[in-house]
Order: C-alpha cells, then sequence, then structure tokens
C-alpha cells in the first residue's frame, strides 16, 4: 500500500516557528508573522498582516528620542536595495499595550533576504529577539 504524502502547509509551518519574525513585501506590507513574534509584541494576526509595518509598529509618541520607526524602514529597505543579511545593534522600540500605552522593550534585529527564481527580493523576514530582560538588568548594574 502506497501512502501519499500531502505538500506541506507552509503558512502554518511559519507561523508555529518558536522564534520572532515577520515577514513583509518590497512595500513593507506584514505578510505573515510567527506566533512567537505576535505574543512578544503584544500583536494580533488580524490587525497585522496586510497593514504596513510601520503603522503596525509606531514609534512611542511619550518618547522623544524614540526612533525605531527609522531605524526598521531604513533596515529593510537596505535588505531590499542590497539583497544582504543584515544583523543591527540592540534597539529600543516600545511596544503599544492594547490600552494605548506603552512597554519599554529593546530588540536584537536582523533581516534576511527571500529571493524569487529570477534573484530578485520578494520579502524580507525580520527577526527580532527581545533583548529587554538582559539591556534593563546591564543598565541597572
Amino acid at each position: 500500500m502506497t501512502m501519499s504524502v500531502q505538500p506541506p502547509d507552509f503558512e502554518r509551518l511559519f507561523n508555529a516557528i518558536n522564534a520572532q519574525y515577520i515577514a513583509v513585501d518590497p512595500n513593507l506590507r506584514v505578510v505573515a508573522a510567527t506566533d512567537s513574534f505576535l505574543a512578544a509584541t503584544l500583536k494580533e494576526r488580524a490587525s497585522s498582516v496586510g497593514k504596513h509595518i510601520l503603522e503596525v509598529f509606531p514609534d512611542n509618541p511619550d518618547d522623544p528620542t524614540a526612533n525605531g520607526t527609522e531605524v526598521l524602514r531604513g533596515s529593510l529597505e537596505e535588505v531590499l536595495h542590497t539583497g544582504q543579511p543584515l544583523v543591527l545593534a540592540p534597539q529600543r522600540y516600545d511596544m503599544k499595550r492594547s490600552d494605548g500605552s506603552y512597554e519599554e522593550r529593546y530588540w536584537q534585529p536582523h533581516n534576511e533576504p527571500v529571493f524569487d527564481e529570477d534573484g530578485n527580493v520578494i520579502y524580507v523576514l525580520h527577526g527580532a529577539e527581545d533583548v529587554t530582560a538582559q539591556t534593563l538588568s546591564e543598565r541597572n548594574s
């Protein structure tokens, strides 16, 4: 008896990765996010996918030094332009809570290009490890 193997459900596989990843298209629209990313960033898939990444992750308006959106946009555009992976220095990027307030957070971001069969960048995988506890601990010691 021959068993037929179903093709993998890549969306389900991506969503289940136990790491913080989000995928954006060349227009910087969110096309996918891992469950882990959504949990870490206090977001929901329904209110994130299809929107511009900077709309989903705005700067904290109460922090006049906030530059997370500028750094994020620049890093994604660099990967789209060069086709090269990019690892950034840890970055403060506060997360907006459901009540509208912001939580101080620090991230170790990195971006990876995803290419089509012709070598064009069609997505950028943006990974962000939450390094808040480590950063605050180092700052307070």
